[in-house]
């Protein structure tokens, strides 16, 4: 045999093997499967995250608003929040009674800030304190003339118009016992007597503790519709609110929830579902330039 025939002859033996170890075995030729099972498990935790943290307005014109602010309140736990609502901390912030006062400082920042939920687009007071006027008011009607007249009464500023409130106390000669009365006038403040004959139709004192009377108004014409309004014990001052649902056992010992018109900015948050909330602020007239007194917006699941 010559030289070339054993070469092809070599070539020839080489095919033949690879196609029989590669071609004859093919059907073995991937390994085994192996499966492999994962469980994971995920702890309790109920948390609420709310950004920013942190909003602010600024060179606000009084009589005007100050502009829409977002936040977003965000369930960053692994439970279902049954309910939210929330504070702000102007009954801590304004202790006194400051329209003698030069200073912007002197009101809380809390006080001029109205929010709403995705539910509902109409803007409600996180928390407006409105104190007893000590001066006479030209043209007033006093409700409560057949009491012997009203313990207080003043003005409720809302940016560029103005409200009529006016209370009587109860029992025991305080307002946060049964038999205080809260009056408000509808329309807008004009310096008639018309515009300052408070009344106090649908307006219903749901209860009270050892600070305040709570009252709901339900009069679809007044301008606190569906809110809630505070009065104090000693008749110095209001405060209105809608989602404010403190209660005794936490914040200030007060039970706002107490108001029939109270309620929870949102139910039931799933984890990772998020509330939009929009913010503005209204500026009264006659307020001092300056900076206000900082407030804090605190939002508590429950």
């Amino acid at each position: 045999m010559g030289a070339l025939s054993r070469t092809l002859f070599v070539i020839f033996a080489a095919i033949l093997l690879a196609i029989f170890i590669f071609g004859g075995f093919s059907d073995i030729s991937y390994a085994a499967e192996s499966n492999v099972t994962v469980d994971v498990n995920i702890s309790i935790l109920s948390e609420i995250t709310v950004n920013p943290f942190s909003i602010n307005w600024t060179q606000i014109t009084p009589g005007q608003a100050g502009g829409i602010r977002n936040l977003t309140i965000h369930n960053t736990g692994s439970v279902n929040v049954t309910n939210v609502y929330a504070l702000i901390t102007t009954l801590d912030n304004e202790t006194t009674r400051p329209y003698t006062s030069s200073l912007a400082f002197s009101y809380s920042a809390g006080g001029v800030l109205l929010f709403h939920n995705e539910t509902d687009p109409r803007f409600y007071w996180a928390g407006r304190i409105e104190w007893n006027w000590t001066e006479s008011i030209a043209n007033f009607v006093d409700p409560f003339t057949s009491l012997g007249g009203s313990d207080a009464y003043g003005f409720f500023r809302n940016a560029s118009k103005s409200y009529i409130w006016a209370i009587t106390n109860g029992t025991n000669g305080t307002c946060n016992n049964t038999g205080a009365q809260l009056a408000l006038t509808d329309p807008a403040d004009d310096g008639t007597q018309f515009t300052r004959a408070p009344t106090t139709g649908s307006i219903n004192r749901d209860g009270g503790d050892a600070n305040f009377s709570y009252f709901s108004v339900n009069r679809a014409t007044n301008f606190l519709y569906q809110e809630c309004v505070a009065v104090d014990r000693n008749c110095a001052k209001i405060y209105a609110y809608k989602y404010d649902r403190r209660t005794s056992s936490i914040y200030f010992n007060n039970t706002f929830d107490i108001c029939a018109n109270a309620q929870n900015i949102i139910s039931n948050m799933v984890p990772s579902q998020t509330e939009k909330i929009t913010a503005d602020v209204y500026m009264p007239k006659g307020m001092p330039a300056g900076d206000m007194k900082q407030a804090t917006w605190v939002f508590r699941a429950y």
